[in-house]
């Protein structure tokens, strides 16, 4: 499965985008969301978000902040699918985990390209619905793929059941590397709004 992404620092683009996706009758979408501290991606906040109209969609929120669990309450005011957070920032994993599932919510963890699988606590990758693995570093658009990546998911899927989510650099080629190592979906930024995954 491929989810488009969004990742922006402009309202009006990030409108724009929403719509194109409803006009094309898309009821999925991946909201990247940067703080400038974590790296240097500067988005629209999730307050910002309430400001469109998400009903509908199945959204996943990817945190790439610092300290993601204080920005668990705006988020989930959004009603999300999944909220994801990066672990090389967070504090406790199951207690950002457990957090999110008080609200409803389905929780997942993002590792950096070169965070090994070693640093998700034990429990937390129990209690986690999705692991999120970045194939390009953290709040970039453009760079290549890195096939790391691979590798990883190989690594993960020994011992984790759940969704893995591929983010960065996914094109239909890159897009197939990484189902055949047995992540389960992906999301695509540049290249789905190009439109290479049009049919």
């Amino acid at each position: 499965m491929i989810t488009p992404i969004i990742m922006e620092s402009d309202l009006k683009v990030v409108t724009a985008k929403m719509l194109s996706l409803k006009e094309r009758k898309i009821d999925r979408v991946h909201m990247d969301i940067g703080d400038g501290l974590f790296s240097d991606l500067l988005t629209i906040s999730p307050s910002d978000l309430q400001e469109i109209d998400t009903a509908n969609m199945k959204m996943d929120i990817h945190l790439l902040v610092d300290d993601p669990s204080e920005w668990i309450e705006e988020c989930v005011a959004l009603n999300p699918k999944r909220l994801i957070g990066q672990i090389e920032r967070m504090g406790s994993q199951v207690q950002f985990l457990d957090t999110i599932e008080s609200y409803k919510c389905a929780g997942g963890l993002a590792l950096e390209i070169h965070t090994p699988i070693e640093e998700i606590e034990k429990e937390a990758l129990d209690k986690a619905r999705v692991i999120l693995l970045l194939a390009v570093p953290a709040g970039t658009s453009g760079s290549p793929f890195d096939e790391h990546v691979i590798e990883k998911v190989k690594e993960l899927k020994k011992i984790y059941s759940g969704a893995i989510l591929i983010d960065g650099a996914i094109n239909p080629n890159t897009y197939t590397m990484v189902i055949d190592a047995g992540a389960t979906e992906a999301g695509a930024n540049s290249a789905w709004w190009r439109g290479d995954f049009d049919e």
